[in-house]
């Protein structure tokens, strides 16, 4: 569940999809989106949204993630920085800076580097 303190359209995880990167997919550069974004391939750069971000289990992203909301069930390397809930899949592994709203971690997700929870008052 995203916690949203955004009105108007539907956002989260059921909002539609705005883009997706497909598992065979390569990207390098910098996307900055609005509305719900997946990550199945691989992506190398900067996302910059505010809204949801997932990244799928065969996802992969190196460099550095900002977004209001995101799941990550695949591969980070680098920095990511959600100002509202993260939920790392029990498949995910994230090699970097951590900084999160609120943060959720399922049994079997591989974290390594420096972690930062604000928590909900400051998120």
């Amino acid at each position: 569940m995203f916690l949203s303190r955004r009105s108007g359209p539907k956002r989260g995880p059921s909002a539609p999809l705005g883009a997706v990167l497909g598992p065979d997919a390569h990207h390098q550069g910098d996307l900055s989106f609005e509305g719900r974004v997946r990550v199945d391939g691989q992506f190398t750069g900067r996302l910059y949204g505010e809204d949801a971000l997932e990244i799928g289990a065969s996802g992969v992203v190196d460099g550095e993630i900002d977004v209001a909301e995101a799941i990550v069930a695949g591969t980070v390397r680098g920095s990511l920085r959600v100002r509202g809930l993260l939920v790392i899949e029990a498949t995910a592994a994230v090699d970097g800076l951590i900084d999160a709203g609120l943060l959720e971690v399922r049994p079997g997700a591989r974290l390594r580097g420096e972690l930062r929870v604000r928590g909900e008052e400051l998120a």
